[in-house]
């Protein structure tokens, strides 16, 4: 599933992108868990996968690229 794709974006749609995923790593940070949980992987390879296309669409570091544990 290593298929790379090519879009051309406006400024205006880079932004909203930018928006989009900003609060789909909000809601997948602040989801609610047990503190008994264990780390749940999924969890964080998706904030992983989040912070790297944020850098890919603003690399200038605009907008922070980390994806906290």
């Amino acid at each position: 599933m290593n298929e790379n794709l090519t879009v051309e974006l406006t400024q205006h749609q880079r932004e909203l992108v930018l928006e989009g995923l900003r609060y789909i790593r909000s809601s997948r940070r602040y989801e609610f868990r047990e503190p008994s949980e264990p780390r749940n992987e999924r969890r964080e390879t998706d904030l992983r996968t989040i912070a790297e296309l944020m850098g890919q669409l603003d690399p200038s570091g605009g907008v922070p690229a980390r994806a906290p544990a």
